[in-house]
């Protein structure tokens, strides 16, 4: 079993800090990607934290972290919708890897919310099901401010997506509880590279 490079959610939490603050300087230092460290892993696998966010190419999780190999537990899909296979994912994660932290990233400039936000259908029908699920925000949004800023639209779905995989999970909602975890919501600016870290549920 590789060592874990951390194992509560403070510190979890601390070393994604770090690695961002690196990947936004341009001082990476470029977590483990050599032939030992893959020789390491082939037998398991004990990633620090989970990722759950966006499937756009500009976002990809290990740079934006500064992490290495089996660091970090990826799940990914346009506009970081939660379902039941992402609930599974999320509690293979924390239930059998140990996982001490949950990132739900959103990121700036959004497709999925921008195509939600303008209320026009979708050629595709699984397309317009993903946008389908973030309309609850955007109608959230539209209560209070007609203009349908993009960026409240996001900070609105990335608060309704924490709060599915902490009420919806049994197994998440427990382990926060017990303090074997914590859940934040981040969002991650496109233009700076910066993560900023929005919400935080259990002690990290």
């Amino acid at each position: 079993m590789p060592d874990r490079a951390a194992s509560t959610p403070s510190d979890a939490l601390r070393l994604l800090v770090e690695g961002n603050a690196r990947f936004a300087a341009d001082k990476r230092r470029t977590g483990r990607i050599d032939p030992d460290r893959r020789g390491e892993l082939t037998g398991s696998q004990a990633p620090f934290a989970t990722v759950l966010g966006c499937s756009d190419s500009r976002v990809p999780f290990e740079h934006v972290f500064d992490a290495g190999i089996g660091d970090l537990f990826a799940i990914r899909n346009a506009g970081q919708i939660v379902d039941d296979v992402v609930l599974g994912s999320i509690e293979f994660a924390v239930v059998a890897l140990g996982t001490p932290l949950v990132v739900v990233l959103r990121h700036t400039k959004c497709g999925a919310v921008a195509a939600a936000r303008s209320g026009e259908p979708v050629p595709a029908p699984h397309l317009q099901a993903l946008v389908d699920a973030i309309a609850p925000s955007v109608e959230q949004v539209r209560a209070t401010d007609a203009e349908l800023p993009q960026e409240a639209v996001g900070a609105a779905h990335l608060k309704a997506t924490l709060r599915q995989v902490i009420e919806r999970s049994g197994v998440v909602s427990d382990a926060i509880a017990e303090g074997r975890l914590a859940v934040v919501g981040a969002t991650y600016d496109l233009g700076t590279g910066e993560v900023s870290v929005d919400t935080v549920v259990g002690e990290a």
